[in-house]
């Protein structure tokens, strides 16, 4: 028979305060299928409703693309209005008031665990932004050899001395850390570090370099050796700072000393360091991930992270937490909640004007284990999202939602270990990010717009991989909620199929005969705190969750849909308590 399968290619990107876009005659999709399996395939569009801060950063960035020079005529015209630009070497983009936009520099930072330390999905996001607006650098890196960890690929790190290297996920830890959430403290002046870079690092030749480092009145004081000189400082009275160097030729190496120049000075940190384009115009992307972190130990051990952030003025920060939630099976998610939203209340308040954006946890099967609070997690941060007026990515739900994982293990998009992505598993993430949020630029940018089909065609076609069969049963992990999910593309699967290779438990058996799901009895819904909601034209279960702040799994599982994807304009959905 033929099953009714659905891909999903274009990224969830929620942006709250959202409100629920109607779509007049609603795209569908029919296709010849089974007697029990539904006719319809729902198309919900990746269109964006801007919030007011991503309008403001979004406008920005064009602002940041006028006026790099380089790019102007590298983009052909896609509106019908002329564009809003200057010739190259003119003066830029000309605001309602007449004067010239100065903006050069938009300053993206992640913030995250093993997914972003080892840079493949944040790195295919800043290698496609850059390739649309600009290399400005990839921000502040640490040497994590220095911590017993890997990273950054091209780095090579010699210390001199006894160094001590520490992470916010050090037991006992006493020295402060800031948002890169790693560092190294040495007691002896004596002590140096050295710091090389290969032909695997993206940009190994370098004049001008940042140093983030320990200024306390007890702190030795930082040199660079030659070709190096010192070119100006800035210290906070919390204890760290920057100081800023350049070199009078391009290197592809530096040497830090350190100087004993007071009797109480008996200590240095060492928190990174940052390459600095000589000529800075473009997106910054920043990335800081800790290998086995959950937010709360970012918010507990990083007591300099609110103000670092400030110092970098960011214009977006995306927060990538959540996978090392999901298998904490004693995790307190009502105390988590509130810790984590305190934290971005503060953060909001020191940083007004930038975009705060949450991402979910991506599925995954560490070792064939089902994490128990994935979704309990995922849900929590859409509800700090909502309370706080932030903005959520959905990479769950981009990925193709609980259950997916064993699809991208399938399609040799993970590692074995089911917990962490391939390269080229990374970069399909980052692509989807990138479509969403270069979706929402050309929307705010509308006479204006940028190309992005080839970006588009690249994440449609690696999605068209990715094709769900939800009819199929699994062994050993229930996917009988997963996440439903849609595209422009139908495909036939065999009636059987299997998921992974004879490592993987998870085996799909025929849904047809004796296998076939039996249909769920019928039952009167008891009410309670519930709610029911009456589905309007255009509407899927995702955007009716967004409206009452509840997972569209849940409400599935609470309706007993066999096929979520296929409700109707006027149909009574049961709506579970938030």
């Amino acid at each position: 028979m033929r099953i009714a399968s659905i891909i999903f290619y274009c990224s969830i990107f929620w942006i709250h305060p959202l409100l629920s876009q109607s779509h007049s005659g609603t795209d569908t999709t029919h296709v010849k299928i089974g007697a029990q399996d539904s006719s319809v395939i729902c198309l919900p569009c990746n269109a964006l409703q801007e919030s007011p801060k991503l309008k403001i950063a979004l406008q920005k960035l064009h602002n940041v693309w006028l006026n790099n020079p380089s790019l102007i005529n590298l983009e052909p015209q896609k509106s019908k209005y002329p564009p809003v630009r200057s010739a190259p070497g003119g003066t830029g983009r000309q605001n309602p008031t007449g004067t010239a936009s100065t903006d050069t520099l938009f300053t993206i930072i992640q913030i995250g665990d093993s997914h972003i330390q080892g840079d493949y999905f944040s790195g295919e996001i800043r290698k496609q932004l850059q390739g649309f607006y600009g290399n400005a650098g990839q921000g502040i890196l640490f040497p994590y050899t220095l911590a017993k960890s890997y990273g950054p690929r091209g780095t090579i790190a010699k210390p001199v001395g006894v160094w001590t290297g520490n992470k916010i996920m050090t037991g006992g830890l006493k020295a402060p850390l800031g948002a890169i959430g790693y560092g190294a403290t040495t007691l002896s002046a004596a002590s140096s570090l050295s710091i090389e870079f290969n032909d695997k690092f993206s940009e190994p030749q370098f004049q001008k370099i940042n140093i983030w480092h320990s200024a306390d009145s007890q702190s030795f004081s930082p040199t660079l050796a030659n070709p190096f000189q010192w070119t100006g400082s800035q210290f906070y009275p919390s204890g760290w700072g920057t100081s800023s160097y350049q070199a009078t030729a391009p290197t592809n190496q530096f040497q830090l000393t350190l100087s004993k120049i007071s009797a109480n000075q008996n200590h240095f940190g060492f928190y990174g360091f940052e390459l600095v384009p000589n000529r800075r115009r473009g997106v910054v992307y920043h990335h800081f991930g800790v290998v086995g972190a959950q937010f709360t130990h970012l918010i507990d051990k990083a007591p300099w992270t609110i103000e670092q952030l400030q110092h970098l003025k960011p214009d977006i920060i995306i927060f990538s937490f959540g996978t090392n939630e999901a298998y904490n099976g004693k995790i307190d998610t009502l105390a988590y909640t509130q810790q984590v939203q305190a934290f971005l209340h503060k953060l909001s308040i020191a940083c007004p004007q930038t975009v705060i954006i949450l991402t979910t946890a991506p599925d995954t099967r560490s070792r064939n284990r089902i994490p128990p609070m994935q979704r309990p997690i995922n849900n929590q941060l859409k509800t700090i999202a909502a309370r706080e007026k932030l903005t959520v990515y959905d990479l769950n739900a981009a990925m193709g939602g609980w259950g997916s994982l064993h699809t991208w293990y399938k399609n040799q998009l993970t590692i074995s270990d089911k917990l962490h992505f391939n390269a080229a598993g990374y970069a399909l993430q980052g692509q989807l990010f990138t479509l969403s949020l270069m979706q929402a630029y050309n929307k705010v940018n509308f006479r204006d717009t940028l190309d992005i089909t080839a970006l588009s065609n690249t994440v449609h076609t690696s999605m068209k991989a990715l094709v769900r069969d939800f009819n199929a049963q699994t062994m050993g992990d229930s996917l009988r909620f997963d996440s439903t999910v849609d595209a422009n593309y139908t495909a036939r699967l065999p009636s059987t199929s299997t998921v992974g290779n004879r490592n993987d438990s998870i085996n799909r058996v025929p849904a047809t005969g004796t296998n076939r799901r039996p249909n769920p009895p019928v039952r009167t819904p008891s009410l309670g705190n519930e709610k029911i909601h009456v589905v309007k034209n255009g509407e899927n279960l995702y955007r009716i969750g967004q409206i009452y702040h509840v997972s569209h799994e849940a409400i599935a599982k609470r309706n007993h849909l066999k096929n979520p994807t296929a409700i109707r304009p006027g149909q009574k959905l049961v709506i579970p308590k938030s």
